[in-house]
């Protein structure tokens, strides 16, 4: 069931007006400079007219910078070169921003209210979408030019981003001290006196993955790793008011919205000690590009996956110096990945675990269920002469 429409409802941002916001004033929430343009029907609206981009057809290599992937152990206690809890904790002997000023972890574990579809709906959802899986599964290889389109726009962030950011040391041991800010109950910062700050920049390979969930190694769903790959061309399409996967019609787009908004919202643990106990593989660090003519974005996103699934991070706006606490997990039935971004009610990204892996990642943002953006994740590697420190 959908909630009808409202003409302008009336649902705060954090640090915005309480009427609804314009969409220039989304892209502010989110400290974007630049009008953004979506691939195709991503962002199609009935009554609106459609916002094609084009963007390059062909990939380019890094100049000069060859690609490093990193494997990383199945156990995440084994660290190559590294003693067993060699590692230093950011900030010294102390957790960064453990004593949150509000006693809690802000609204992040609490279900947007502009969410109102129910456990069936979800599970009809899922449904329809197991069978679109194995046409999704070898993508990559059967569509290079789609993977060109995002490769090539990778290229133009990581070909200005190294002239621009390494220099600020982000994610790096003094960094976290200079930002504090409200954690969520699931957060990677509880293995930071295991590992040193340049580990969580490492990028894992899907057998990394495979490996690192206990419940993924006996599922058929992840014998392969599912790309998935929004817009016109791709195969997460908006169409109609409604979102097809694969050319299978998986659910409204309001529908479509409201379950990534319950993947995304996660109750927070327990305890402490059950939080502290949780381990972390790392997905690495992303610069967030909101179109291919955004080769010099403002915000940046720090990953990791715990072995139940749960996915936390940090997000990094260096337009304002401020930070703010991701949090999400991994479906265990399609392989998409949800996450809230701060405290917002209102936005959701996702993307396949899958894409996680790859040097860049395409994301689908929500804002609520009345409008989407198609974004790309640039992975950035750890400034070199930094990380030899470590």
């Amino acid at each position: 069931l959908t909630r009808p429409t409202r003409p302008n409802p009336a649902r705060p941002l954090p640090g915005r007006p309480s009427t609804r916001p314009t969409p220039g004033d989304l892209s502010d929430f989110l400290d974007l400079d630049r009008p953004v343009k979506l691939p195709g029907q991503i962002g199609n609206r009935p009554g609106r007219p459609e916002r094609p981009v084009t963007l390059p057809g062909v990939i380019g290599n890094r100049p000069g910078r060859p690609d490093r992937p990193v494997t990383l152990p199945g156990n995440i206690g084994n660290r190559p070169g590294l003693p067993g809890g060699g590692g230093n904790r950011p900030g010294g002997g102390d957790r960064p921003w453990w004593n949150r000023p509000d006693g809690g972890f802000g609204g992040i574990h609490n279900r947007p209210g502009w969410v109102n579809v129910g456990p069936g709906t979800i599970d009809r959802i899922h449904g329809r979408w197991a069978t679109t899986l194995p046409g999704l599964a070898n993508w990559r290889v059967s569509h290079p030019r789609r993977v060109a389109v995002w490769g090539a726009w990778g290229t133009g962030v990581r070909g200005h981003w190294s002239h621009y950011h390494h220099c600020h040391n982000w994610f790096g041991n003094d960094w976290w001290l200079a930002h504090r800010h409200v954690r969520c109950g699931w957060h990677y910062c509880y293995a930071f006196n295991n590992y040193s700050w340049s580990y969580w920049w490492r990028r894992p390979t899907y057998d990394n993955c495979l490996a690192w969930f206990y419940w993924a190694q006996q599922s058929p769903v992840w014998r392969q790793g599912v790309y998935y790959d929004y817009g016109t061309g791709g195969n997460v399409v908006y169409q109609d008011n409604s979102v097809s996967i694969g050319g299978e019609r998986i659910a409204s787009a309001a529908q479509f919205a409201q379950s990534a908004a319950v993947l995304a919202t996660v109750a927070p643990p327990e305890s402490e000690e059950a939080a502290a106990a949780a381990e972390w593989l790392p997905l690495g660090t992303f610069a967030i590009s909101t179109g291919k003519e955004d080769v010099d974005p403002t915000r940046a996103v720090q990953l990791a996956v715990n072995k139940e699934g749960v996915v936390a991070g940090t997000l990094y706006n260096s337009a304002t110096d401020e930070a703010q606490s991701v949090q999400g997990q991994v479906d265990r039935k399609t392989q998409r990945v949800a996450f809230r971004l701060g405290d917002s009610d209102e936005v959701i990204a996702e993307t396949g675990l899958y894409n996680l892996t790859q040097d860049e990642a395409p994301v689908l943002v929500h804002f609520g269920t009345e409008r989407v953006e198609s974004y790309l994740f640039v992975r950035i590697e750890a400034p070199e002469g930094e990380a030899q420190q470590e």
